[in-house]
């Protein structure tokens, strides 16, 4: 399981990087959005897996089910002001007995600058935990970003997986090297999708037919 901790949004806090990185993530968010006759279709897709992961159940089913987490009895919706520039497509929950946060991304067109995205909206959700807890009474908290792709595009994506954990260069180098988990459709066999008994695993049997 990928996730990002504190010690690494620490790093980045401590270099003073992480407004620069913000600033590159709104920029490019604005044209990575894409036209066509098929972003209808797209939206509605998107729109029916964000309404089963607004289902506790559906949720706790999804995490067991594709990540085998199973310590999520009190889990919660999460909600924060930071993240309202963000679209729906967009799932942030913590379990409530421990400081883990898990952030979901629903996409369904190849996004370039996932990893500035995803890296940059679990900044913020770090930001509103440090701004409302006492640190020194509380666990440093955890992050576990999950992308959820279900385009028809083939889409390559290179994702760090060295050690399990995030890795990054420096923000001079213009660019970074984030970890995340990442569901995509296309990697996914119809066989695999039958033996999960999971709406979520039901949609996405149908996308691919």
């Amino acid at each position: 399981m990928l996730y990002f901790s504190f010690n690494d949004f620490a790093d980045y806090a401590q270099d003073k990087t992480i407004e620069e990185i913000e600033k590159v993530e709104e920029q490019n968010y604005i044209y990575e959005i894409k036209e066509g006759k098929n972003n209808n279709y797209n939206n509605k897709k998107e729109e029916k897996i964000i309404n089963f992961l607004k289902e506790k159940k559906e949720l706790k089913n999804f995490l067991k089910d594709f990540f085998n987490i199973y310590e999520i009895e009190n889990i919660k919706y999460y909600n924060t002001d930071a993240m309202d520039k963000t679209n729906d497509s967009n799932i942030i929950c913590k379990i409530e007995d421990k400081e883990i946060f898990i952030y979901i991304k629903i996409i369904s067109n190849i996004d370039n600058n996932i990893s500035y995205k995803m890296f940059s909206d679990s900044l913020k959700i770090m930001i509103k935990w440090c701004k409302n807890e006492k640190q020194e009474n509380k666990r440093y908290p955890i992050v576990i970003p999950i992308v959820i792709y279900i385009g028809m595009d083939i889409w390559n994506n290179n994702i760090n997986k060295k050690y399990d954990k995030i890795n990054y260069i420096s923000y001079e180098d213009n660019r970074i090297n984030f970890s995340y988990n990442m569901i995509n459709i296309n990697e996914l066999k119809i066989r695999e999708l039958e033996k999960i008994n999971s709406k979520i695993a039901e949609e996405l049997i149908n996308f691919k037919r």
